[in-house]
């Protein structure tokens, strides 16, 4: 048999784990591992020392052909590009009748072209890392067991965080960067969160879902909570329950991350579009700050302190004093860097003085943010997953089911983040080389067929939920 080709696009902080796991396995799959990155270096430090592995270079925007080459000559590709490629790599792949795994969100670009996906027989597997992925796999065996064993599903709750380790928590956001930054800073900017609890379906518009958080109440982590993700509804159905009257799944922060982002959001200080003439006019001040939070937001003393205390951490004064004033600090052409409209602009980055171009809210706090709040070479970070559950047992009973998953990194690139979103891909990627997979089209991984034998595999490298059941 050929030597087979598995192409991993992308050389970013998730694909170390996976990019490993298959090398290893790679003699027994008859694969050869070749990692295409646009950085050439950071391709070869993935695959230096390990065995049957290439580095290459690739930029599917600026060189197509490069790019089709490496697709073309691939028995699979898996993609760990940022989310708008996926669908540039998709339609090569169909060009050249490629198999595609991701761990990034199905989009509804992608179902456009589902129907061409099954015509061609292939398979297209998305969602296949950690949140979206092992959430999936974990929720699935759970209630397919819970159902089998003959209980009523009343309620699905699920909520998971890519969070930093107790051992390195030392800022008062309580959080470090494990994942892209800028998905962290513009997360629930793309439409109102829906979900479905106590049989009514809520609509919760943007940014009020960082101020009606859920109480998680997790016992050895009090302090978190959970934000509502995008749209909780097609889950019901996705995860067997359509009967359930409550279905939410969330993400998990610290309170008092929520309580300081509340006000960055709602006052679009975090927007990637220049602010609009009113959104300038109800900034606050240092001055006004507290007497905004109170009359317009409705925030407590102790609600105050904190966002006073957070803010004072990322210097968002700063920001503010930028965003009203965009002459103070900035070194470009004010004429020439303003938009069309007088009273709309990016401010400029006042901390950063190697920078003179106008920028947005959004980069301005994506390098703050990077610059304090980012991962030390010896930092931990933490994946932490949970599952609650309220079922009507077979004998009449209502239980609470609480499954819980908690992992932490072991520093640097080895982080429990690029485990968890590396490692499901990869046992994907290799059930598929072994012939295990019979499946075609455009998929999730939510069947048995995918979570009986991830999840046995992963609990070999200490990846494994923990089930507990309280009665009344």
């Amino acid at each position: 048999m050929a030597e087979r080709i598995v192409l991993v696009l992308g050389a970013g902080r998730s694909s170390g784990f996976l990019i490993e796991y298959l090398a290893e396995r790679a003699n027994v799959l008859n694969a050869k591992i070749v990692v295409a990155d646009q950085n050439l270096e950071w391709a070869r430090s993935k695959v230096e020392f390990l065995p049957s592995c290439l580095a290459a270079i690739v930029s599917p925007s600026e060189d197509k052909e490069g790019f089709e080459e490496l697709v073309a000559s691939a028995t699979l590709v898996i993609s760990l590009l940022p989310v708008h490629l996926h669908l540039t790599v998709a339609h090569a792949c169909l060009k050249y009748q490629k198999p595609m795994f991701t761990a990034s969100y199905q989009t509804a670009e992608m179902e456009v072209i589902q129907g061409e996906i099954a015509s061609k027989g292939l398979l297209f597997l998305n969602e296949c890392g950690c949140d979206p992925g092992l959430d999936h796999m974990t929720a699935v065996q759970i209630l397919d067991s819970l159902k089998a064993s003959g209980h009523q599903i009343l309620s699905y709750e699920g909520y998971t965080g890519g969070l930093v380790a107790p051992v390195s928590d030392d800022n008062p956001w309580h959080y470090k960067f494990s994942w892209n930054p800028r998905n962290v800073i513009l997360a629930g900017q793309n439409g109102p969160a829906q979900f479905l609890r106590n049989s009514k379906t809520y609509l919760l518009n943007y940014p009020e879902l960082f101020r009606q958080v859920v109480e998680v109440n997790l016992p050895d982590f009090p302090d978190l909570v959970g934000y509502f993700n995008r749209n909780s509804l097609p889950y019901a159905d996705l995860y067997g329950i359509p009967a359930a009257q409550t279905v939410i799944r969330g993400t998990l922060r610290h309170r008092h991350f929520c309580t300081a982002w509340f006000p960055i959001a709602f006052w679009g200080m975090n927007s990637s579009d220049v602010l609009d003439s009113a959104l300038l006019a109800d900034l606050p001040s240092q001055k006004t700050l507290i007497h905004k939070l109170s009359n317009e937001l409705g925030y407590t003393d102790a609600e105050c302190k904190v966002v006073i205390e957070l803010w004072d951490y990322l210097g968002i004064w700063e920001l503010l004093q930028a965003l009203k004033d965009p002459r103070l600090g900035g070194r470009g052409d004010l004429k020439s860097n303003r938009t069309a409209n007088a009273n709309s602009f990016s401010p400029p980055l006042l901390p950063f003085e190697d920078q003179s171009a106008w920028i947005s809210p959004t980069d301005w706090l994506e390098k703050r943010m990077i610059d304090r709040m980012s991962l030390a070479p010896t930092d931990q970070d933490m994946v932490l997953m949970t599952h609650l559950i309220q079922t009507i047992s077979p004998e009449g009973c209502n239980e609470s089911h609480r499954c819980t998953l908690k992992l932490e990194g072991e520093g640097g690139d080895r982080s429990a983040m690029a485990k968890t979103v590396g490692l499901p891909l990869a046992m994907a990627v290799e059930l598929y080389l072994q012939g295990k997979i019979n499946e075609t089209g455009l998929l999730r991984p939510l069947g048995s067929l995918w979570y009986g034998s991830i999840l046995p595999a992963l609990e070999q490298h200490g990846i494994r939920m923990q089930h507990h059941v309280t009665t009344g």
